[in-house]
């Protein structure tokens, strides 16, 4: 007999005899009492749908609605379980995960996987007496802690190309850099001189009054490409070719070591020069030199770090990977591998997870395992090329020599001196057979 039973017996007159537990009164009372209480329990489930903790069933699908959230299916195509549905739901409410933290989208994106999303609590549930954590099940939380990276400030490599004409005065080049970065680098800069050789060459950032200057008569030939690195005078390096010419350069000033200035966060200009062309006791009248300074052409290209942007780095075969962390540690039954999880699924994640004004982005890596004796679920993909070869040299001359006199009425005497020369050089791989003269297999 529930309470609102109680409450509603209360109601009557004694002379009723509701409070007998044999009259027919009681028994109606008692069942009116019943589908009140499960009234209640039913308002209360309703109050209690509300919470991704509480809410089953139709409830949590409703709930999974109102943020494009559904259920995944399973390999034998039947939808996922409330148990896995409902951590997927919860990396979905940024007030939940804490906004767009490491963590919280590293959580995230393993419970799209089908992951534990908090691997310390995880932890704790496997934990054995005295909270001692098995070797296996350790070797485990470090294989599915590894599966998901975040690396911030994604880079790019950005590139800058120009080009100048000839002309009297000399060949300048300017380039106007504007790129937001959270650490400048310096370039890598490749310097083209199609017709004409370069002299005079100088490389100055405008804004600092930075560069490098040649030394002297140094000139890069006609047709030639000068490559510039390094951002430090013990990292500079000049060449052409594999000529090294870093010694033909010195720094702006004309005094300090030569070092590349770095490209900066925000603009930038950045001023290429050759300064003169063919030049009096210097020039030669055999070369491709010409009067004016020679055009060229400039490529800049430096790596950027790109603020409020991050990669998340998973593995390409996802399946693979989970299923070899699991193998052999007996704990296979506790995740669920989902069916249909196609790789954009994981940048649709990251767009729903990312913290406003950030921009994330996924990166797929081929991890192959290392070399053991045990079965791999990856493909081997070493290639061995032997070769082998076995080379026979033989020379023969012949100076065959042949005399013939006739005597006739005519008097006529004929003489041949016939000379060949025969040179072989056979190699026998998979025992080849030379049949000509010359031959090489």
């Amino acid at each position: 007999m529930s309470f609102k039973t109680d409450r509603l017996v209360a109601l009557f007159p004694d002379a009723y005899a509701s409070g007998e537990g044999a009259s027919l009164l009681h028994g109606v009372l008692d069942a009116l009492g019943a589908e009140l209480m499960r009234g209640d329990a039913g308002i209360k489930d309703l109050l209690k749908s509300h919470w991704i903790d509480y809410a089953r069933g139709g409830g949590l699908d409703g709930l999974g609605a109102l943020m494009g959230v559904e259920r995944r299916l399973l390999p034998d195509g039947t939808p996922e379980a409330d148990d896995t549905f409902r951590p997927l739901l919860k990396s979905t409410v940024p007030s939940f995960i804490g906004g767009g933290t490491v963590e919280a989208v590293k959580g995230a994106v393993r419970a799209a996987l089908g992951l534990p999303y908090d691997l310390a609590l995880f932890a704790q549930q496997l934990a054995g007496p005295g909270g001692s954590t098995p070797p296996a099940t350790a070797a485990l939380i470090q294989g599915l802690a590894g599966l998901v990276r975040v690396e911030e400030f994604s880079p790019k490599l950005e590139v800058m190309l120009g080009a100048a004409t000839p002309t009297v005065a000399g060949s300048t080049v300017t380039l106007n850099l504007n790129f937001p970065t959270i650490d400048p680098q310096p370039p890598r800069i490749e310097w083209a001189f199609p017709a004409g050789g370069g002299r005079w060459l100088s490389l100055i950032r405008q804004d600092t009054g930075t560069g490098v200057r040649s030394l002297g008569n140094f000139e890069v030939p006609p047709g030639a490409t000068l490559l510039l690195s390094g951002g430090t005078a013990a990292t500079f390096s000049a060449s052409i070719g594999s000529t090294d010419v870093s010694a033909r350069f010195v720094a702006a000033d004309g005094v300090s070591a030569p070092a590349l200035p770095k490209v900066p966060s925000g603009p930038s200009k950045w001023i290429f020069s050759a300064n003169r062309g063919a030049a009096f006791d210097v020039s030669a009248f055999d070369s491709a030199e010409v009067l004016d300074a020679a055009g060229f052409a400039v490529r800049l290209q430096w790596l950027r770090l790109q603020p409020l942007v991050f990669d998340v780095v998973v593995p390409y075969f996802v399946d693979a990977a989970v299923q070899r962390l699991l193998s052999g540690s007996g704990l296979a039954q506790r995740f669920k591998l989902f069916k249909g999880l196609s790789l954009d699924a994981i940048q649709r994640v990251m767009d729903s997870r990312r913290a406003a004004g950030v921009r994330g982005m996924v990166q797929y890596a081929i991890n192959l395992p290392a070399e053991s004796t045990e079965r791999k679920p990856w493909d081997d993909h070493a290639v061995l090329d032997p070769f082998s070869a076995r080379l026979d040299a033989a020379l023969a001359e012949t100076h065959d020599s042949q005399e013939s006199l006739s005597v006739g009425a005519f008097e006529s005497e004929t003489e041949l001196h016939d000379s060949s020369d025969r040179f072989v050089i056979g190699g026998v791989f998979n025992v080849a057979v030379f049949d000509g003269v010359f031959g090489f297999l």
